[in-house]
């Protein structure tokens, strides 16, 4: 923190000085003419041309608080910019005599806006899948047998990672996942910027083999996740929470600590993991001991708690809100995956657990992969196990629950017609891929982006429906 907030005073004593510099009146007669230039936008890009000075030895550029570049050429070319984005172009005639540089000349210019359409569909070459989406509705992270991407919706740009697989996303991009080239059964890892950096568990672990990332903060500054330990006996940790433990790490303190322990309802614990983090730090986990059991933490420093969990006299677990897959809603008021039945042979159920209200709700089908915090709940391989396509159910309504296809319910309620994207192909047995076997996985807090997946004869596919984008183009 200490050597960011000195380059930050720096830097802003740079820019305080050139600041003044550039508003000083030119008093020298000999002085190089002002360069004055035009500038062309093109999506995210921005061409700019001038005409040459006399006796100029080079141009320095400028982009906003970007570094300044050096050109002997007249034009010069910003790319990969933000979209819809307000930028300062600099420009000044540089003489081999500093005293006769030339003033600043200065324009301000905004990026076009990206029109994206309301349906896009990615294949990773590395074979990865989607994972999560930003809060945001930003970002895309995927992860799968080692490989792993992260995706830039507002510039349609996927960057994909070898020996790295990601599991969650901030607003700004920051992933979290495992780092797989040092240790194949991965390390807890962490993306910041391009760089891959696995977090130090050694002040916690006694002799952990695997570790990893689980969740992550809109913000960007506290990650959740767990690792293995191998010396069960020599371990603190481990005699609390059994060989997988679960931790927290403070990103701007560079702090890693373990949770405080709740009240166990069995004594002996086989594994205990964090599996998310809503915005205000709220911890969601899970313990597997005689079936798996969500518990939730307040913060790291207050003991966990069972949710909905119910036991008969004998400690014997008669229902349980409980999967290693469950997770929050966006701002963290719903838990969502599946819950388990054992007093009916251990029946999972798809579930949604409405934190406010106390209230669970089950259906039939698989699981819940996704959740919205507006109520929407999207279940996998429904109704009644005969369903292979992500089917909607809007909680907010009431019972009898209706399950609607994802793409009868995004027509009838967004006006988005996914058909005439990815129509069919065959018309004897149809190729609709949103008819058959994909899985939405994730919602962005506003509610106007939703993520999915399925695995084609292509590999894994990823596609995003954005309500507010534009619809297909005409054949």
């Amino acid at each position: 923190m200490n050597r960011i907030a000195k380059f930050m005073l720096c830097l802003v004593s740079v820019l305080a000085l050139a600041s003044c510099s550039n508003d000083e009146p030119q008093t020298n007669p000999d002085a190089l003419a002002t360069p004055e230039f035009t500038y062309s936008v093109t999506g995210n890009a921005i061409m700019v041309s001038w005409e040459a000075v006399e006796g100029a030895a080079y141009y320095e550029i400028t982009l906003s608080n970007k570094a300044t570049e050096k050109t002997d050429k007249t034009v010069h070319r910003f790319e990969n910019l933000e979209y819809n984005t307000e930028y300062t172009i600099s420009l000044q005639a540089i003489s081999t005599d500093a005293s006769k540089n030339s003033k600043v000349a200065s324009q301000k210019v905004t990026t076009e806006e990206l029109h994206v359409l309301q349906y896009r569909e990615w294949y990773p070459k590395n074979g990865a899948s989607a994972t999560a989406i930003s809060n945001n509705g930003r970002y895309v992270v995927g992860g799968n047998d080692r490989a792993g991407f992260l995706l830039d919706l507002s510039k349609d740009e996927m960057i994909e990672f070898t020996a790295v697989e990601f599991y969650d996303v901030a607003d700004d991009g920051t992933a979290v996942g495992s780092a797989h080239d040092k240790n194949p059964d991965g390390n807890a890892a962490i993306l910041i910027g391009d760089q891959v950096v696995e977090i130090d568990l050694s002040s916690l672990a006694v002799n952990h083999g695997m570790s990893c990332c689980t969740g992550i903060t809109p913000d960007a500054t506290y990650v959740v996740g767990w690792y293995w330990e191998y010396d069960e006996a020599n371990s603190y940790f481990a005699q609390q929470y059994g060989a997988v433990i679960p931790f927290c790490y403070d990103v701007l303190k560079d702090r890693v600590t373990v949770p405080v322990e709740g009240e166990r309802i069995y004594n002996e614990n086989a594994a205990t993991a964090i599996k998310a983090v809503a915005p205000d730090r709220t911890l969601l986990g899970y313990q597997q001991s005689q079936g798996i059991h969500s518990i939730i933490w307040a913060d790291e420093n207050t003991p966990y708690e069972y949710v909905h969990f119910e036991y008969n006299d004998e400690y014997e677990p008669q229902f349980s809100l409980g999967d290693t897959q469950n997770l929050l809603s966006q701002s963290g008021r719903y838990i969502y995956g599946k819950a388990t039945d054992f007093a009916n042979g251990q029946a999972a159920l798809p579930a949604a657990y409405d934190r406010q209200t106390e209230q669970l709700y089950t259906f039939t089908g698989g699981s819940v992969s996704a959740m919205s915090d507006q109520g929407f709940a999207f279940i996998n391989d429904a109704p009644y196990y005969l369903g292979t396509t992500s089917y909607v159910v809007d909680i907010t309504k009431g019972e009898p629950y209706e399950q609607i296809p994802f793409e009868e319910w995004i027509f009838d309620e967004h006006d988005v017609d996914i058909a005439s994207f990815h129509p069919s192909t065959d018309e004897t047995d149809g190729d609709n891929i949103m008819l058959e076997s994909v899985i939405t996985i994730g919602v962005s807090e506003d509610g106007t982006k939703y993520l999915g997946i399925t695995n084609t004869n292509q590999g894994w596919l990823t596609y995003v429906v954005d309500i507010n984008g534009q619809p297909a183009p005409q054949q």
